[in-house]
């Protein structure tokens, strides 16, 4: 009988291993971007219009209306992105009278893990008057939340339009929730807007679940398919790559469309095909215009770049969205128009010039444009700051120590900021270093500037012109960027790479009066994938004993550091410019603004000493635009 038992328990094995065996694989996937939408408005009949409400101002051709055509000539309807709509939620600007247009969905339950989708197109530079906001109303708390505006966005990603703009946002927050939605349009003298294509949309896997995006976004595919030891190919119509044998592989889609997305597993005991048709729908969007700066001269607190008489650079389109066709301005430049997609311009007269770049695929348009940023020869201070690092800089402190690039107790006596070579001869005659702290208790110090040469072993060489400060004259500022200027006792040519090299920090405390030297150069401190021009020499000392030998050592700071160090700079002979306020070049004439708003909306009557600001500024004809100042 134990026999017999052992026998049975042993085929019973046997066929479990070939069940097993005998199991094909079985090919299932999803992707992490799955949603399934469950409502959806698309202002296609007035039927379907009229299950919102709209609250409208006293100005009938002024109010929401449906509209095939958007109210820009330049922009084509929502129907070039969703195919079946017919017509959008349209409404124009009042030109004098206030408005306040309200249009609210019906009550709706939010599900878990949503988010809204809706496409707006607009242009952004009047919003400062009349802005475009998306709420949501928790209809049983009575609460009421803006979840966008349209002015702030434009601002935040620097949008000038006009465009369809696709936007999702988060409503993880009202889950579970009755809620409404709206789009209120409120002010005078704003932007024409068009709404379309509004869903809520819920995360999902299942079967009816697709992929909706917008050109060029990735899709993170995931594998769930069964069995053991799986080969697999997946195929991806209209993505990049086209194929893949990963288990979990990332797709982009450039093109906008509807595709189908195939997986095939396979392994010892056969294979098994899954199709999902129409499992990623690809939406077009217009592009975001952004211009590229060459790149190629020296960055500077007051303008975006400055550069010689007699360079040729070349611009790069760094737009966003796909753009077909591209149509740069250069005031000043030659050519001074050109439809490449990153051209190539000549600046042989001296002058301080702006740019335009115009872009546009089968949905819309966009440009961006800078005011007086590029300098072409005369006189300028320069640094190491990007426009992009400017609201980085501050201070470095090291604690109980004192600070890099100023008073401290760690023996580093000079700090030294590392410059390019000029692209052409340049002479330095003085320099502004700005500083975030600046008192002291010995005021009689010397606090000095030198402008040095590269030495073989790339550190501060041979001094060339050297210009000092006492320590009581320093000048800082808690609002404001306001240098302390050294003025050289020799004005220099620099053609090769240089230093300048800043010394003389005092370090003294007064244990009576408890009090110390406090004195901090501005500093940017990037990620570790930055770049650092930033050196600083160290009092040698004994390994053995640590007792300081009184010599001294450059080291280049391993941190990616800047400081806001910046020499003057004038570019061979001809026109000179004021560097602070320099002269407007013959391509773009100064004009008058009769108001002026930061960019959060507010007033701005005089800029007051900080180094450089982007404001919006409008002017007696109507027109507004972005200048930096």
């Amino acid at each position: 009988m134990k026999k017999q038992r052992h026998w049975l328990l042993a085929a019973a094995a046997v066929i479990a291993c070939l069940s097993a065996r005998a199991q094909a694989p079985h090919a299932a996937f999803t992707a992490e971007e799955t949603a399934t939408v469950y409502y959806h408005q698309g202002w296609d009949s007035e039927e379907e219009a009229l299950t919102w409400s709209y609250a409208p101002t006293a100005y009938d051709r002024y109010t929401w209306y449906l509209s095939e055509q958007v109210p820009y000539s330049t922009c084509r309807p929502f129907s070039s992105i969703d195919p079946q709509s017919r017509y959008s939620l349209c409404v124009l600007q009042h030109p004098t009278a206030t408005q306040n247009e309200v249009a609210a969905s019906p009550d709706m339950v939010v599900r878990p893990q949503s988010r809204a989708e809706f496409y707006v197109c607009f242009r952004s530079v009047f919003l400062v008057y009349a802005d475009w906001k998306f709420y949501v109303t928790d209809m049983d708390r009575e609460e009421t939340t803006q979840l966008l505006s349209g002015f702030m966005w434009s601002q935040e990603h620097e949008y000038t339009g006009p465009s369809w703009q696709k936007f999702e946002i988060d409503l993880s927050a009202w889950a579970g929730r009755r809620c409404a939605f709206s789009f209120q349009y409120l002010g005078p003298s704003g932007e024409d807007i068009a709404i379309d294509g509004f869903r809520l949309v819920q995360t999902s896997t299942g079967d009816d679940a697709v992929v909706r995006i917008n050109e060029g976004d990735k899709v993170h595919f995931v594998d769930e398919s069964a069995g053991d030891d799986l080969q697999r190919t997946w195929t991806f119509e209209g993505g990049k790559p086209r194929t893949s044998r990963s288990p979990n592989p990332v797709v982009t889609y450039e093109q906008a469309g509807t595709y189908p997305v195939k997986l095939t597993v396979r392994n010892d005991d056969g294979q098994d095909t899954m199709v999902r048709e129409g499992f990623v729908v690809v939406s077009a969007q217009a592009p975001q215009a952004l211009i590229g700066l060459p790149g190629v001269g020296y960055l500077s607190p007051w303008v975006a770049e400055f550069i010689p008489a007699g360079t040729t650079v070349q611009y790069a389109d760094r737009s966003t969205g796909h753009p077909t066709q591209w149509q740069w301005t250069f005031p000043g430049g030659s050519p001074a128009e050109s439809a490449d997609k990153d051209p190539v311009v000549a600046y042989d007269e001296p002058g301080l010039y702006g740019m335009t770049l115009s872009v546009g695929n089968s949905v819309g348009t966009s440009q961006d444009f800078m005011v007086r940023a590029l300098q072409v020869g005369g006189s300028q201070y320069v640094w190491n700051v990007a426009l992009d690092e400017q609201d980085g800089l501050g201070e470095i402190s090291l604690g109980y120590y004192g600070f890099y690039a100023g008073s401290n107790s760690l023996g580093m006596t000079r700090f030294a900021e590392w410059f390019d070579a000029p692209l052409r001869p340049a002479a330095i005659d003085s320099v502004e270093v700005y500083f975030t702290r600046t008192f002291t208790i010995t005021p009689d110090a010397d606090i000095s500037v030198a402008v040095c040469r590269v030495s073989a072993d790339g550190t501060p060489g041979e001094e060339l012109a050297r210009g000092s400060v006492r320590a009581s004259d320093l000048v800082s500022d808690e609002q404001y960027y306001l240098p302390t200027g050294f003025r050289l006792d020799r004005e220099v040519e620099v053609s090769e790479p240089f230093f300048v090299v800043v010394s003389g920090i005092p370090c003294r405390s007064d244990a009576e009066r408890q009090e110390s030297d406090n004195i901090c150069i501005m500093a940017l401190r990037r990620d570790h994938a930055g770049r650092s021009t930033t050196w600083h020499e160290l009092e040698d000392e004994d390994p053995q004993t640590y007792e300081p030998l009184g010599t001294y050592t450059w080291y280049e700071n391993e941190e990616p550091v800047s400081l806001a160090v910046t020499p003057r700079l004038t570019y061979g002979p001809g026109p000179g410019y004021d560097a602070v306020r320099p002269a407007v070049g013959a391509g773009e004439p100064r004009r008058s603004a009769v108001a002026a708003y930061d960019l959060q909306g507010r007033p701005v009557t005089v800029r007051q000493g900080k180094g450089r600001s982007l404001l919006i500024e409008r002017y007696p004809d109507g027109t507004a635009r972005k200048v930096f100042r």
